[in-house]
């Protein structure tokens, strides 16, 4: 039998390292797509906004929800061509109420509890929307990304 040479020694010890370094790379590449599967899974679950404050929450969620039909200054969006109902000015709330802005009333025209003409037609019911569209799962949640809508739109006010 021959015996291994110093060369052939070496080049077996780097034959097996880097087959050691291709395994190692393969777990880690395997364990990455595993945790990136599952952060992606997260995120695509989570909701889209992420502002804590709720003027700055109901303004993100106005933005993306209601300035379509009622403008990003609350007076007229692009579609109001294309509506059956004219959005009302919503910068002119407590105007129309002796300067008084009432949030109880809002909570439940933007919710979906009272009547409003195009309310349910026009405007989308925000209380069924926001539940699916931000993967809100309580009653709680809902109303309270509601109530920052409300807390934003108070803001409006007098604009």
């Amino acid at each position: 039998m021959k015996k291994p040479t110093f060369v052939n020694a070496v080049l077996t010890s780097l034959c097996l390292l880097g087959l050691a370094v291709l395994m190692t790379q393969c777990v880690n590449t395997a364990e990455k797509n595993e945790s990136d599967a599952s952060q992606e899974e997260t995120v695509t679950e989570a909701p889209v906004h992420k502002a804590a404050d709720p003027v700055e929450r109901g303004e993100e969620l106005y933005l993306s929800y209601c300035k379509i039909c009622h403008g990003t200054e609350g007076v007229a969006g692009p579609m109001v061509d294309l509506l059956k109902v004219t959005p009302p000015d919503l910068t002119k709330i407590a105007a129309r109420r002796n300067g008084e802005y009432p949030e109880g009333l809002i909570f439940d025209i933007v919710k979906g509890n009272k009547e409003l003409k195009g309310h349910g037609t026009t405007m989308p019911v925000w209380g069924e929307t926001f539940r699916e569209s931000e993967n809100l799962e309580t009653e709680e949640a809902v109303d309270a990304e509601i109530r920052n809508v409300v807390a934003y739109l108070k803001t409006l006010q007098g604009s």
